[in-house]
């Protein structure tokens, strides 16, 4: 695809902006732009932005910036270009301060200007330029020259924008207003002449409604409070003190949460929130509009005063009376409002409405949405508001079809209330996987729909069971950690079994080229958790689209079935066979060609694989026929 519409691009003097959601889709386009430039023989710059906090090699060991929003860390960043270009003007440029560490924590205050900068303000562009259109380097290998080079990543690469052809970044780069009216100005072209790619397509709604989703967490008014304290209290116009404020506050969230949300998450009765911050203060709308606009001054005060301190320009008391402020205009049927307990205590205005942040998609002079579980097409078109005169295409995959199969196990299920009702339930299913997962004898991803159910199957007698050297997912492991350990696992010859979620960061993005993985199983249906949001979510999408159940339970569901089975088949050289161990899995036979029950597996798995098996376990006959052999020794955890 980037080859036609590179030509085109050429041909229009246009530019290609690829938007991707990982870090390693951006690097599989940018090596996809190395072969097609050495095909043609002919040199263009393609360049890979990343966002300030992965690229500033002056902050990265400053404790205090670690978990700073893009705003608060460009503002820091604008303070210490400004100081480099005074210096640089003063004919006394900046060189990299040999007592910067390698690793460890250093102050903010210690910190004026940046050397990395004054490099980049100094570099040979013209040069940069040839050498990376010669190399198109991948961001990891740009990241690792420019920091030999003691150049900025991030302020580099926005210098070669204007002069490249294709340009990758993240969503946030163009979904994010301020961001994308920066990237605009850097990349020197209207929406007019823009070439717009969408990869891994259908994240996007998810993304756009958590963009524009405005939430209150408690945490936020606990520190915001503590702002005040360390600060000094003060009172509002007519009214309480700032700390008194804040309390109640921090009490009406903590209350709604606790009455309301027993399980993830609960619906707000219209006004609730306000009517109790009212009732609480005593006040009336104009009163606590009139309190919100003194404590949001305060805190843009205390912003500037921590800038001028070189400090973090940060307010958590600025944070919550913003979000206060906008409160009462976030309203249906564009948003609910909830209280949540997972993932953290909050009340949220969750955005139902993906279509009105997409509508920049409609101002480029085209736009090309990608990925291999798009569909149902006309659901992801809807729900960004694209139009009918979107065109749509089903592209079949060109992998040949006799190196996949599907098949599924109708003895068992994870049906809910067949869990609840049934406690012996979770125990067959670890006998029943641990059956299959003898019957493969190759590197296999074992994807749950849950990492609850996960962790109960476990409990339950997989743990003891899994053999060679098993990975296992764990929700709250950082991504850089994750994705190394996943990187030596594959690699590793002993490597047998992984573990993950559905729709999770395993089964999604992550590439397990040739014999890395050949087998996935997934341990029921990955239907979407229900909550309020997504419950509110299906009547909006029933009221607008005439299709909310299909569009926020059966799609999401196909798509992380394709996704997690997907991982196996990266190019026509692999072969994989896909077991579902869920009888409802007949209700996506029509994603999965030739979906066939389980039967003789033993069998049907020696016929497939041949001498590509990693391990031979000794056969036996398994329960129900599936010629499933006994298990290796336990092996090792990680």
């Amino acid at each position: 695809m980037l080859a036609p519409l590179l030509e085109h691009a050429e041909a229009a003097d246009h530019k290609i902006l690829y938007l991707v959601r990982t870090h390693s889709q951006e690097v599989q386009i940018l090596h996809e732009a190395r072969t097609i430039a050495h095909r043609l023989e002919r040199p263009f710059l393609a360049v890979g932005l990343q966002g300030r906090a992965r690229r500033c090699f002056l902050l990265e060991n400053v404790a205090e910036v670690k978990g700073a929003t893009a705003e608060e860390h460009g503002k820091l960043c604008a303070d210490r270009k400004r100081t480099t270009e005074r210096a640089m003007q003063g004919e006394a440029p900046l060189a990299p301060p040999p007592e910067l560490p390698e690793g460890g924590e250093i102050d903010l205050t210690d910190l004026d200007g940046c050397p990395y900068y004054a490099r980049v303000l100094q570099a040979d562009l013209d040069g940069l330029t040839e050498r990376f259109s010669a190399k198109l380097p991948a961001p990891h290998e740009f990241e690792a020259f420019c920091r030999e080079e003691n150049l900025c990543a991030y302020e580099l690469s926005k210098k070669l924008v204007p002069r490249a052809r294709i340009i990758t970044a993240p969503y946030a780069f163009f979904f994010h207003p301020h961001i994308r009216r920066s990237l605009f100005q850097w990349m020197g072209v209207g929406p007019e002449r823009l070439d717009l790619v969408i990869d891994e397509a259908h994240n996007l709604p998810n993304h756009l409604r958590d963009l524009a989703t405005v939430a209150l967490p408690q945490e936020s008014v606990r520190r915001a409070r503590a702002e005040v304290a360390e600060r000094g209290d003060f009172q509002l116009p007519d009214g309480p003190s700032a700390s008194r404020f804040l309390d109640l506050v921090g009490a009406a969230v903590e209350e709604l949460i606790h009455a309301l949300a027993r399980e993830d998450d609960a619906v707000l009765p219209p006004s609730v929130f306000e009517d109790a911050l009212l009732t609480a203060l005593g006040g009336t709308t104009h009163r606590l509009d009139t309190w919100l606009g003194a404590l949001a001054t305060w805190g843009e005060n205390l912003k500037e005063e921590r800038r001028r301190e070189r400090r973090l320009p940060r307010s958590w008391v600025h944070t919550v009376a913003l979000t206060l402020l906008s409160w009462p205009q976030l309203e249906p049927p564009t948003y609910v409002k909830v209280a949540t307990r997972l993932p953290r205590p909050a009340l949220e205005a969750f955005a139902l409405d993906a279509a009105g942040p997409a509508r920049p998609i409609l101002d480029a002079h085209l736009s090309v949405h990608l990925s291999g579980t798009l569909a149902p097409l006309e659901e992801y078109r809807d729900s960004l508001g694209l139009g009918t005169s979107a065109r749509l295409l089903d592209v079949p995959s060109h992998f040949p079809p006799e190196n996949r199969r599907f098949l599924y196990d109708a003895s068992v299920t994870t049906r809910y209330e067949e869990l609840r009702q049934d406690p012996h339930l979770v125990a067959r299913l670890a006998d029943r996987l641990v059956e299959v997962l003898q019957s493969l004898p190759v590197k296999t991803a074992v994807f749950f729909p849950s990492f609850d159910l996960m962790q109960r199957v476990l409990e339950a007698g997989l743990q003891s069971q899994l053999p060679g050297n098993v990975f296992i997912e764990y929700s709250k492991v950082p991504m850089g950690d994750l994705w190394r350990s996943i990187e030596g696992w594959k690699k590793d010859p002993e490597g047998t079994i992984l573990l993950g979620v559905a729709g999770g960061r395993l089964s999604e993005g992550i590439d397990y080229p040739d014999e890395e993985l050949e087998a996935v199983v997934l341990v029921g249906i990955p239907y979407p958790r229900p909550t309020a949001k997504r419950e509110a979510l299906r009547r909006y999408l029933d009221e607008t689209t005439g299709h909310g159940w299909e569009y926020t339970v059966e799609a999401p569901a196909q798509r992380a079935i394709l996704q997690a089975c997907g991982r196996m088949i990266r190019s026509e050289n692999d072969r994989g066979i896909a077991i579902i161990l869920d009888r409802r899995a007949l209700a996506f036979a029509k994603s999965l060609p030739g979906l066939a029950p389980v039967d003789r597996l033993g069998s049907v798995t020696h016929a497939f694989y041949g001498r590509r098996a990693r391990w031979s376990p000794t056969a036996s006959r398994s329960p129900g026929g599936a010629g499933a052999p006994d298990g290796p020794a336990p092996g090792q955890n990680r």
